[in-house]
């Protein structure tokens, strides 16, 4: 997420906690029907308001008929819900088909409590790719599966209603479908798909192992409770490695100050002494991967771009919020309200139509890529690995790299769409009779130009999709693409693996501007 100068984040919590609350809650624990379809209704209408309160255009990535047809769908759904988890499942599938990555919605503590103690999942880890979705591990009698195998089918259900299944709880940028596969791991999916269809008496899977064989088998629900958690994602300050003489691999996972900060350090200064270092050992060849990057605090972006581009770029166009302060009528007649800035940071808005308030141009952020030069600046060769974890400031920078032609891309596409995303200050918002928390993302950062395929992120030069047997591994086939790019003699783009196909439509790769 893109932090603007001050992190807010306020919790309201929506009603009081009555006993019916309680026992509503308690209730998602599958013990029986305890939300009326009247508390069900109120909860998805106040998730509708707060959304449409919140975001300046909740239909930015599609029609305005297709926000409303979504809205009138989530409250059907409500009409008659068993319990908790039910009104989850209305809500993310409505906030999903707003279509904003920084979007989060999830189930109250009660409901995934239950759902951990009590809830048989299909059997099977499964990893996703733009080549189809593969078993990454077994449990249960899925054991005889071998890994590695290829999903055809669950249940008659071909490889891509399942991913359509997943995206519909998933949020996501536009039409972006790696952040998904990447942001959903392992158990994720089966956890998902229980969340959706409750308790399933087996499995009907097809598949086809990794030496071509197709088999079948018939798989019994395995609990939960014995399946091992999603490993943590690692993030880490960035570092350098020597490939080669010449050669070097900058790994930058995150712009999270935080991370920095319980280092000891803080970006700019690592980033200011790793450039210095790729400065006096002289190289001329440089891989940067983002593959990880999820973003984290403005503007660590912004510096890093400086340390590759010398000019500074104008990368917003506008950067919004829909006026200082926000407010919603609960369904019971609560007025909630939210400041998005404080009076200081007031200093740097300007008021635009219908209330509405854009971020001025001006120090220390403003809507430029960055107002002071940096030295050393790498002007070399230049390779950049991006995937579906590739998102807010990091698919932002992968973004303004690509818009002034720097580098050649390679990895898949980034999680964060090419023209801009909602994000920076969240209103955080508990649904009161479900549970359910909304983080509402605030601020709409449009850049300055526009994508010839709007909804989608930066797209590679060599696409390259991880596959299941290099999961954890940096050095995979993309890094090892990434790495012939670089040592290649003549223009990079030119010299894709013979197994990667060349993604990048030419709406992105801007004649006569590469800089490499």
């Amino acid at each position: 997420m893109i932090l603007p100068p001050r992190l807010l984040l306020t919790v309201l919590v929506l009603g009081t906690l009555l006993p019916g609350h309680a026992t509503a809650v308690d209730g998602a624990t599958g013990d029986g029907p305890t939300l009326s379809p009247a508390q069900a209704r109120d909860d998805v209408q106040l998730a509708i308001d707060v959304a449409e309160a919140a975001l300046r255009h909740p239909h930015w990535h599609h029609p305005p008929g297709g926000w409303e047809a979504a809205r009138t769908r989530a409250l059907q759904d409500a009409a008659a819900p068993d319990d908790a988890m039910d009104v989850y499942v209305a809500v993310a599938r409505l906030m999903a088909h707003v279509r904003e990555g920084h979007l989060d919605v999830a189930p109250s503590d009660a409901a995934r409590d239950w759902q951990r103690a009590h809830a048989r999942l299909l059997p099977l880890d499964l990893h996703w790719s733009g080549e189809g979705v593969f078993v990454s591990g077994t449990h249960g009698d899925a054991r005889a599966v071998p890994v590695g195998s290829r999903v055809e089918s669950i249940n008659g259900e071909p490889a891509d209603a399942l991913l359509d299944e997943l995206a519909s709880l998933s949020a996501r940028d536009g039409d972006i479908l790696t952040g998904t596969m990447r942001e959903c791991p392992g158990r994720c999916y089966a956890v998902l798909r229980h969340r959706i269809r409750g308790d399933e008496t087996g499995f009907a899977l097809r598949y086809r192992t990794p030496d071509g064989r197709s088999g079948q088998a018939r798989l019994s629900p395995h609990p939960m409770r014995e399946r091992p958690p999603a490993p943590g994602r690692a993030r880490r300050i960035a570092t350098l490695e020597w490939v080669a003489p010449g050669i070097a691999y900058l790994e930058v996972s995150t712009f999270s100050n935080r991370i920095y900060r319980e280092a000891g350090t803080s970006f700019r200064a690592v980033i200011q002494r790793l450039f210095e270092e790729i400065h006096e050992g002289g190289a001329d060849r440089l891989i940067l991967d983002l593959r990880e990057n999820g973003g984290g605090s403005e503007p660590n972006e912004a510096i890093l771009y400086s340390y590759l581009v010398a000019e500074p770029l104008q990368r917003y166009r506008s950067v919004e919020a829909r006026g200082r302060m926000l407010s919603v009528t609960s369904p019971a007649g609560t007025t909630l309200t939210h400041e998005v800035f404080d009076a200081e940071e007031m200093a740097f808005q300007q008021p635009l139509a219908d209330g509405r308030l854009g971020r001025r141009n001006l120090p220390p952020e403003g809507l430029m890529s960055h107002w002071e030069r940096a030295a050393p600046v790498y002007t070399g060769r230049l390779a950049i690995l991006i995937g579906g974890r590739t998102f807010s400031g990091g698919a932002e920078l992968a973004a303004m790299l690509r818009h002034v032609g720097r580098g050649v891309f390679v990895g898949e596409e980034t999680g964060g769409t090419y023209e801009g995303n909602t994000s920076g200050y969240s209103w955080d918002v508990t649904l009161s009779h479900s549970g359910v928390t909304l983080g509402m993302p605030l601020l709409r950062f449009r850049f300055d130009w526009d994508a010839a395929i709007a909804g989608r992120g930066v797209l590679p030069d060599c696409d390259v999709a991880p596959r299941v047997s290099e999961n954890g591994l940096s050095r995979d086939r993309a890094w090892h693409a990434a790495l012939a790019l670089v040592q290649h003699d003549a223009d990079p783009r030119g010299a894709c693996p013979a197994d990667a196909a060349a993604g990048a439509p030419p709406h992105q790769r801007p004649p006569g501007r590469s800089r490499h």
